[in-house]
């Protein structure tokens, strides 16, 4: 049996014009977007690094790893992670709300957005929403 094999709960997050969810057991945070440092030299998804309480946050711009748009984002929400020993923000254009999915709610096998980081589509009635796997992006682009 797989992970998606009970009820779990996530957190519906917008970014350009879609829909997407983050689950809710990495999100430590969410906050306004404060003051956003550029990093130079940086990969083209660092959108900087923030203060957060004394401590140096790297900020993910989460359009440059979707296929939602390819300009850079003007988020309004940073979703804070923790994600194995990673502390990493996330950039989103809104959250929209926290919803539980059931297993019977979940594809895999579908994919609506061309990202190596989606892990499937949720299907809440008329709505397609795209499951973000930020713990493999964590993994592949910022763990050591």
């Amino acid at each position: 049996m797989g992970k998606f094999d009970k009820p779990f709960e996530v957190l519906g997050v917008k970014i350009g014009d879609k829909e997407y969810a983050i689950d809710i057991g990495v999100i430590g945070i969410i906050v306004e977007t404060s003051e956003i440092a550029r990093v130079p030299n940086s990969k083209n998804f660092l959108k900087g690094v923030m203060n957060l309480r004394g401590r140096i946050v790297p900020v993910i711009d989460t359009k440059r790893i979707t296929s939602s748009s390819l300009k850079e984002s003007t988020g309004l929400n940073v979703v804070v992670t923790q994600i194995e020993e990673n502390e990493v923000g996330f950039l989103v254009d809104g959250v929209t709300e926290v919803m539980w999915v059931q297993p019977s709610e979940f594809d895999s096998t579908i994919k609506i957005d061309s990202s190596n980081y989606v892990k499937g589509v949720i299907m809440k009635g008329n709505r397609l929403i795209s499951m973000l796997d930020l713990q493999n992006f964590v993994r592949d682009q910022i763990g050591s």
